[in-house]
């Protein structure tokens, strides 16, 4: 137990302990929604829109456990793999903000959905194409991650950034 609270105290640790949330989330939310929004099920669509806010709301938290890593994890990386850091949080902060933007999404969805019964399907189609959109950005930003310091999944080098470095 201890072990594990050790663990938990580190930030990186952290990050990479709920980096999976919003990806596999987002799968599971888009396919439940998209099941009740096809068969027209309101209550499915309902279920749908609140998975689709948790997990989107779970990637605000991954973002932030990500920032607060990011000078330690830094200072133990090479040059590749501080290029890979570098690139990862140029992505995450680039497109981030489709997560976010996602569970506010989903947010205002849940509240039209409760309000207007007859309006849930089509907040759950807006919600489908946003959660694909949040999924392709949250796919992008952790292949990057994968390569910080897993060398095996190195194929090329990072990609030369316009944007200057975080400040460190």
């Amino acid at each position: 137990m201890d072990v594990m609270l050790e663990l938990l105290e580190d930030p990186a640790y952290r990050h990479v302990l709920l980096n999976h949330l919003p990806i596999t989330g987002l799968a599971i939310a888009w396919v439940v929604l998209l099941m009740g929004t096809i068969e027209g099920r309101e209550r499915s669509i309902l279920v749908g829109l609140f998975l689709v806010l948790a997990a989107s709301g779970s990637g605000i938290v991954v973002m932030e456990t990500g920032d607060d890593a990011y000078p330690s994890v830094y200072d133990l990386l090479n040059g590749t793999g501080r290029a890979w850091l570098d690139h990862h949080t140029d992505l995450a902060d680039r497109w981030g903000f489709l997560v976010t933007l996602n569970a506010i999404l989903a947010a205002i969805a849940i509240g039209v959905g409760l309000w207007r019964e007859s309006l849930r399907r089509l907040t759950g189609i807006v919600l489908l194409v946003s959660t694909v959109m949040s999924l392709a950005a949250a796919g992008v930003i952790a292949e990057a991650g994968g390569k910080i310091r897993h060398s095996e999944f190195r194929l090329t080098d990072p990609p030369v950034t316009e944007s200057p470095g975080r400040m460190r």
